[in-house]
């Protein structure tokens, strides 16, 4: 298998995770499976890596001895390991990051330079609605708390205001460019500087969180995860988003003050990018792992 993403905090990742000969990891986000590939080389000849992604793509064009591939949610991990009847997790990862692959990819309208319909969603057959659906029908309210929640959009009010006024006039946002110039007119108003990065950047993140409810598959899966580890087993995050950073730090604390806790906080701090990698890869700049051990 070849893999054209760069694993953010790789190194990180091996030493908080510490793999052994013999023993299985999850990979709860597998994207471009740089980190699943590094793990198993740890874990050989025996040990395996079950590596979980919502995105059939990713699944259909990964093999790899001693992997295990699941086209599924993350969120549903407790069912996917029982099915499985794996009886010793030793580690588990959740890189809530999109790959390089899926940043790229126009078809679903992850891609800013793209005409691809306004999908955003990680599983094409998922019943869950489109970007362009949400655009398209929910209420002034709802768009401007995705915006200003999700998204952390300075310009919510306003790209939600101009979104409602070309609905009402028979205009519709289908297409990753046409969201583009929508925003991009909106902040061209306000500001005279053009910024370093697509000032869609953040409606699209917000868009693309909601499509696929991902603070709710944190929630759903940190509790589970936690339970599935052996003795000795750790749970790495590595989040790029200050909501799900928030999530996930306050779900560690929770657990560990418990009377009778089930886990131990390894980074009293988030570990972040050195200046180097980020030099090397700029996405991970906004990167923090967080890692617990199972008591």
């Amino acid at each position: 298998m070849t893999t054209i993403h760069e694993p953010v905090l790789l190194q990180e990742i091996l030493d908080g995770l510490n793999p052994q000969t013999n023993q299985n990891y999850v990979d709860c986000t597998f994207g471009g499976g740089g980190h699943s590939l590094a793990i198993l080389e740890k874990v050989k000849p025996s040990g395996q890596v079950i590596g979980i992604d919502w995105d059939p793509t990713v699944v259909q064009n990964s093999q790899n001895e001693n992997l295990i591939l699941v086209n599924d949610n993350y969120r549903n991990l407790k069912k996917i390991i029982n099915g499985l009847g794996i009886s010793k997790i030793n580690g588990i990862l959740l890189d809530l990051g999109l790959s390089s692959d899926q940043l790229g990819s126009g078809a679903r309208g992850f891609s800013f330079q793209s005409e691809g319909f306004l999908d955003l969603r990680y599983d094409p057959k998922s019943d869950r609605p489109t970007a362009a659906d949400i655009l398209r029908t929910y209420s002034e309210k709802e768009l401007l708390e995705i915006f200003k929640n999700y998204g952390e959009e300075p310009l919510a009010w306003q790209i939600t205001k101009k979104i409602i006024t070309q609905r009402e006039q028979g205009e519709f946002i289908e297409t990753a460019d046409m969201l583009v110039q929508l925003v991009s007119d909106e902040y061209r108003k306000k500001y005279r500087s053009r910024s370093k990065h697509n000032p869609a950047t953040r409606v699209f993140q917000a868009l693309r969180i909601a499509v696929n409810d991902e603070f709710g598959n944190i929630k759903n899966v940190l509790p589970d995860a936690v339970n599935l580890l052996a003795a000795g087993g750790r749970l790495a995050v590595i989040s790029f988003h200050s909501g799900e950073d928030r999530i996930v730090k306050h779900f560690f604390k929770k657990e560990a003050i418990k009377e009778e806790p089930k886990i131990k906080i390894i980074t009293k701090k988030p570990i972040i990018a050195s200046e180097n990698e980020i030099k090397m890869n700029p996405r991970s700049r906004s990167a923090k792992l967080r890692i617990i051990e199972k008591i």
